[in-house]
Parts: structure tokens; sequence; C-alpha cells
């Protein structure tokens, strides 16, 4: 697992705050005097304090600037924290005024080395599990190369220590990697991405309790997956054909003219139609021009652009729309040239399946 820069941005905070004290006590020592060392040390401590807290927030503020893939409203938590804390700290701070009632007025030896027992044991129970949680290393292993927005998917995981995953982005279900207590341990989770998109990295909570389960500590670890990950949007409703499909009797609206293939009947003229297809006689009957149309060739490519809108959700449901349509000339074996904007520029590329038209609308992105 790569190094987290949480540790460098904790010493850039630290040392933005000693900057901040050392400005507070000269900036006492020349207001107030020499005599105010006290005060000059009450301010350069205060100073200490907020400037840490304030430039440890700014820097974790900042951490969507430096993993782009991860969204922006997922809050990443890279410092070991208590999950859930309230109950089994409660619940050890009454246990122990409990016991130590109970001593106070028995008396008796016993009674308070059985109560040094428990709170040891709370103790521990409490404050332990921060340091396997904080020391854990864990790599995503193995990863599916295509998936497909709403649909799970696997993703292998290998921790060197009893912990529980629980994967964040893309969620999933959590899992423990249990087994012995040294060497490493194989984890396969099941994740679901919420939208289309190019994965590169997915993001887990590590969290441990040991040795007695009493509290969980956990942190987030962003991981580099073995390969991209490309999420394929839903396939939503197709509202409009992309080729007209012909039906029995040969009125189906729009009319592809072509001059190739069996005849198909006759109609008025429309500008360019060639005029070799002039039906002279029909024309003579009806007073205008009328041309033959023959039958369209079924391989001929269809060229379809996909333009996406800047606001996401219409962005996702137009990739949806075109996953269907195209999706349905797949189908009936349709030649298909796809026109989309990608982060490297403008695209033009026919489409030779499923596979390789989910992965072209999950790396497209708005023109």
């Amino acid at each position: 697992m790569t190094p987290r820069p949480g540790r460098w941005r904790a010493v850039q905070a630290a040392l933005v705050g000693i900057a901040a004290g050392m400005i507070g006590v000269v900036a006492s020592r020349l207001f107030i005097g020499p005599a105010a060392a006290p005060v000059g040390i009450l301010i350069g401590g205060t100073a200490l304090v907020v400037g840490t807290i304030v430039s440890w927030r700014l820097q974790h503020l900042r951490r969507s600037a430096d993993s782009p893939s991860v969204p922006r409203s997922l809050r990443l938590r890279r410092r070991v924290h208590p999950v859930a804390w309230p109950a089994p700290v409660a619940g050890s701070a009454i246990t122990m005024v409990a016991w130590a009632g109970v001593a106070r007025s028995s008396g008796s030896g016993w009674v308070q080395a059985v109560g040094a027992l428990i709170g040891a044991f709370l103790v521990v129970g409490l404050i332990a599990p921060l340091l396997p949680a904080s020391l854990a290393h864990l790599a995503c292993t193995a990863s599916p190369g295509d998936g497909q927005a709403g649909r799970p998917l696997e993703l292998t995981f290998e921790a060197d220590r009893p912990v529980r995953i629980r994967p964040r982005w893309p969620v999933g279900s959590d899992r423990q990697a249990g087994g012995a207590q040294r060497g490493a341990r194989t984890v396969v989770l099941t994740c679901t991405p919420a939208r289309r998109g190019v994965v590169d990295t997915v993001v887990v909570e590590v969290a441990s309790s040991a040795p007695f389960g009493l509290l969980w500590w956990a942190r987030d670890v962003e991981l580099p997956l073995p390969r991209l990950l490309h999420v394929a949007p839903r396939t939503g409703q197709a509202d409009r054909p992309l080729a007209t499909v012909e039906d029995a009797s040969g009125d189906a609206p729009p009319r592809v003219p072509s001059g190739v293939g069996e005849p198909r009947g006759i109609r008025p003229y429309t500008a360019g139609d060639p005029r070799r297809a002039v039906h002279w006689p029909a024309t003579s009957h009806v007073g205008t021009l009328m041309v033959r149309e023959s039958e369209r060739q079924t391989d001929d490519p269809i060229t379809v652009e996909l333009v996406l809108p800047t606001d996401p959700a219409e962005a996702e449901r137009e990739a949806e729309r075109m996953m269907a349509s195209v999706g349905a000339c797949i189908d009936r074996r349709q030649p298909v040239v796809l026109i989309t904007r990608e982060e490297s520029g403008r695209v033009v590329g026919t489409v030779t399946g499923y596979t390789d038209l989910g992965r072209r609308l999950a790396r497209a992105v708005p023109a």
C-alpha cells in the first residue's frame, strides 16, 4: 500500500501551528512587555492549537483535488477514529463508577483488586484497537475490467492482519478478514457502482476491535485498482429509434432514399433524389414528380453522436437512453458508428458489441 499523504499534512499543520505560536509570543512580548511572559505563553499556546487545527482542516478539505477520481461529496477520514463510541464509553464509565461505589462501601481488598482488573480490561478494550487499525496494510489484488451501474461486482483485497473491510466507494457490504494472526489473508467484497464512469481507485474503511471486541476503531484507505474499471450506464428507455424498421406494408416513416436494392414503391420527389429515379408514368398520372424507391441496405452503418449535458443527472439519463438505443441496433446486428467526447477529445469509432459500447459511454464526458 502506498504511503498516506495524511502524515505529511499533519507535519505541515504542526509546523504552521508552531509558527503561529512563536508569532503570538513575540507579539505579546513586543506590545505588552517582557514581564508578561505568562500571557505570552498563553497566547502562544492558544495560537499553536488554533493554527494546527485550522491548517489540518484546510489540508483535509484539499483531498478532492489530490484524488479527482473520488467524488467530492465523499468525506474521507484517513486518521483512525472510534466508530459508534458513545455506548461503549458510557457503559464503561458507568461500570467503573458503580464498581468504585461498591469498593468504597465494602472496603474489601478483593473488591478493589477485581475493580482494578475490570478497569484495566475496559481501558485496553477501548484503546488497544487503535493500534491494529492504524497499522493494517491493505491492497486490491483483483478487479474486473467492465461493470454496469446498479449491478454488483466483486473486488479482491489482501490484508496483513484480521480487520473488518467495508467498501465506501463504490458502496458494498462489509467482510471480516479473519484467519491466523500472522500472514496475509484474502477477502472478496461485493460492490455496486451507483453511476457510470471510469474507476481507477476504490475507498474502503479498515476497522478493528481487537483484542476484546469492545470498541471499533476505523480509518478510510484509498487503494488503486489493478486495472481500470469501466462502469457502463444502466439500460434506459429507448424513446426514439436510431434507424427505421420497415414494416410489411412499406409505409413506415421516415423513408430513407436509396439507389440500390429491390424496388419498394413510388413516392413524391424530395430534394436530393437522383434524376434517374424519376418514375415518368406515375408522374404523368399524378401531375407531380414521382420517384422510384428501393429497399435500403440493412448493412449500412448508422452514425450517432452523443452530446452529454453539463448536469450530471441529465447526462446520466442521456447515456442510459443511448445504451438502450445502440443496444437495440447491436441486437439486430446493425453497424453503428458512435461519436463521443472524451477527456482526450472527440472520438469516432464503430461499436463492436455491448462491451465496447459500455466502455465508450463510460469514458464519455460533456462537450
